[in-house]
């Protein structure tokens, strides 16, 4: 029967050219759809480069060779290539020949990817290892389309891994999904099952919602969580050059899980508020940096002078040493006022005015560094002796403000004469127990943020977070003639130990980002204060050697401040936990995937592995009944199934038998089982008369496809009935005749 035998012919002209056109086409445009996550669209490039250069090597491959499968070897060497050239050229033999060297290079930006999306916000900035990790994504999905595609002659197949690039987006959050992006998509792959003129398989369409369903249970567990909300890739807090750092703090906040931002030494008795910048001007109704033009004259080793900083006030002398961990961003957490920075890399500059550290090119993640700052201590006769700095820029109501907000901060301060007086009592209004600390209620009731609109709901609601907070207090004293700004930064964070040279070691965590106002009194320049109930710790104000000590309420209490008669500053009052709730001290963070992940991702690997062989055999079947159905050789193909399955399944199914020979050996394998196997035995011998006719050109059943292929399927179901549990999961998990296939010994024709 020479059309049993008989080798199919390869077609590897222009259709498999066009194939792989229509799969560069739907997976460039599936790729696109991450838009939605990433900043830019330079990412996109690389990325189109990777898959070109898949598709194109299989396809030169496929053409010049005249083997199939020789293409997708060619398409997997192709992306080895690309992505040592695009990502470890240095590593790598000519730049091109990767070495064990460039495995390891890989290594690294797989952990930097992992890394960049667990601490960044949303939309994020494709870092190198976020490049490479979508780079070597795109090529590895590329090998695999063009494997079941063009290899397999499966196009449907190729529609689970467009599937999942277009969900990715939806993974990370539903409302990031691109509807239109989606539909392009879809329409490119239709473009691609309709090339080969097939109906979509019934198990094809199977496998893939069943892979579809698997990747989208699992791959949101092998993700890394990012951060959401921001508006730039900037790690712990949204703290970039570029952007306001207050707009998403409170996006921030609401993550619920901490992440370890730095840790620090101290000689201070107290602890840090680490400082990143300033807000001091009004754009429009939103608090913005002034973010000068850093200049090359103002390097870090020696910082200006606190502005309004006159010799009467008595200052002392803090060393600390900073560590930072998974923060990211432009500016550097610091003590204010700093007078030098050592040990950092990169080039950093402090800005005139607000002293602020920043670069244009470096970013604070990783940085070891020493500061030498100092501790400004003004008395309370200072402070009170201050006079009005109503004339100051910084003392103008912004345009636009409500009256009730001026109305409130005069009704608060009634009766205090100083200026100094009037912040001491808006510190305790704000701090007295009327008001409530909640990330939530501003969210929910609609006044997050920090704009002037939110203030009149926030000092309805008495509910909020530092943000609201620092911005209410700034703007009231500016109502009331007293210069102010928002800063931005760390609160101290949690005390961890003391050392052996009592200095003090704190871990300061993402809880821990913070927004407190400043108020600048005359002869003595800005000075911190903490509205925000149950954050932080209120400052410390000594009184002049024999005069009375005014001691200020830290327990929240709406008590008076009450006078005891000392010579010796006050104690600062002991640090409540800087987070809001108990905090255990913040543990290291991995830069690799979590345990969790790793099991997460090893399942999907194996079962991915496990199930590979099946759906490949499945396909194979399929593709063949579809083409007995349509009188395609049916004879030919009914037989050659019915022999492959058989081989499968244990049976000593010789190629050179002929069809009374197999059909002999198959009845001898139903027969111990007749009351499963009697229709298998019965359909056998119709199916083989039908095939005999076949070979012996009996027109009468030349044709007749549809009933050949119900005959073969209730033949295939009573042979696997007649086969034991074990050797049936054996035969689908690694089928025979695949093995043969793969290792070039089968003779018989490739569906």
């Amino acid at each position: 029967m020479s059309s049993t035998t008989a080798r199919r012919t390869v077609s590897l002209g222009g259709s498999d050219i066009q194939m792989s056109a229509l799969l560069l086409l739907a997976l460039a445009l599936a790729i696109s759809g991450l838009h939605s996550v990433l900043e830019d669209i330079t990412w996109w490039f690389g990325a189109f480069g990777t898959m070109f250069v898949v598709f194109t090597a299989a396809a030169v491959a496929r053409y010049y060779l005249k083997q199939r499968w020789l293409g997708t070897v060619a398409a997997l060497v192709a992306g080895l290539l690309v992505l040592t050239v695009f990502f470890a050229a240095n590593t790598a033999i000519l730049g091109v020949i990767p070495t064990g060297s460039t495995l390891e290079r890989f290594g690294s930006l797989f952990a930097a990817a992992n890394d960049s999306i667990a601490r960044q916000s949303l939309p994020a900035f494709a870092t190198t290892g976020i490049q490479f990790l979508i780079c070597f994504a795109v090529g590895g999905i590329a090998v695999a389309m063009d494997a079941v595609a063009i290899w397999l002659r499966a196009p449907a197949l190729a529609g689970i891994p467009l599937l999942v690039v277009v969900a990715v987006p939806s993974f990370v959050l539903s409302s990031l999904a691109d509807g239109f992006t989606f539909e392009l998509t879809a329409i490119a792959y239709l473009l691609i099952v309709l090339s080969r003129g097939r109906r979509i398989q019934p198990a094809v369409a199977v496998s893939a919602g069943v892979v579809a369903v698997l990747g989208a249970l699992v791959v949101p567990a092998i993700l890394p969580p990012v951060a959401l909300g921001g508006t730039t890739g900037s790690g712990v807090g949204v703290l970039a050059e570029t952007i306001n750092p207050i707009i998403d703090l409170g996006s921030d906040l609401r993550q619920s899980d901490s992440t370890a931002a730095l840790s620090y030494t101290t000689t201070s008795s107290t602890g840090e508020y680490l400082r990143l910048t300033t807000l001091d001007t009004f754009q429009g109704k939103q608090w913005e940096p002034a973010t000068p033009k850093l200049k090359a004259r103002n390097s870090v080793k020696s910082i200006g002078a606190p502005p309004g900083l006159t010799t009467a006030i008595k200052v002392s002398n803090v060393s600390t040493s900073v560590q930072v961990a998974e923060a990211t961003g432009s500016w550097l957490p610091i003590p204010y006022p700093s007078q030098r920075i050592s040990g950092l890399t990169g080039k950093w500059s402090w800005e005139d005015g607000t002293l602020s550290v920043r670069s244009d090119t470096t970013s604070m993640q990783g940085e070891r560094y020493s500061v030498s700052s100092l501790d400004v201590e003004p008395t309370i006769q200072q402070l009170e002796a201050a006079g009005s700095s109503s004339n100051n820029p910084l003392a103008k109501v912004p345009a636009g403000l409500d009256p009730i907000v001026a109305a409130t901060a005069k009704s608060v301060v009634a009766g205090a004469k100083t200026d100094f007086d009037k912040a001491v009592a808006l510190q305790t209004w704000f701090r007295g127990g009327d008001f409530t600390y909640s990330t939530r209620t501003p969210a929910t009731s609609g006044y997050d943020g920090s704009g002037l609109d939110v203030i009149v709901p926030f000092l309805k609601s008495k509910s909020g977070y530092c943000v609201h907070f620092a911005t209410t207090m700034a703007v009231m004293a500016r109502t009331l003639g007293i210069p102010s700004r928002v800063a931005v930064g760390f609160l101290p964070g949690k005390l961890t130990h003391v050392g052996k040279d009592k200095t003090k070691v704190y871990e300061v965590s993402s809880s821990n980002l913070h927004a407190w106002p400043e108020l600048y009194f005359k002869g003595i320049g800005w000075v911190r204060f903490e509205p925000t109930p149950s954050k932080g710790f209120e400052p410390n104000f000594p009184s002049a050697p024999g005069e009375a000590t005014t001691i200020l309420p830290t327990d929240g209490s709406t008590s008076a401040a009450t006078s005891v008669p000392t010579s010796t500053p006050v104690a600062a009052p002991k640090l409540p936990d800087q987070g809001g709730t108990t905090q255990h001290a913040a543990a290291p963070t991995s830069t690799t995937l979590p345990g969790s992940s790793y099991g997460a991702l090893g399942v999907l690997a194996v079962l991915l592995l496990i199930a590979t062989p099946a759906v490949i055999r499945i396909t194979i079947r399929r593709r063949r009944v579809d083409r007995i159905r349509q009188g395609i050789d049916p004879a030919g193909w009914a037989w050659q199934e019915l022999r492959e399955t058989a081989r499968d399944l244990g049976v000593d199914a010789r190629e050179s038998s002929t069809p009374n020979e197999l059909s002999a050996q198959l009845a001898a394998y139903l027969a111990p089982a007749p009351k499963r196997t009697a229709k298998a035995a019965e359909a056998l011998a119709v199916l083989r008369a039908l095939v005999e006719d076949d070979a012996y050109g009996v027109p009468a059943y030349r044709y007749n496809g549809e009933e050949m292929a119900d005959q073969l399927a209730i033949v295939l179901r009573g042979l696997r009935r007649a086969t034991p549990p074990a050797n049936r999961f054996a035969a689908t998990v690694v089928p025979p005749t695949l093995v043969d296939r793969v290792l070039g010994r089968a003779t018989a024709r490739v569906a």
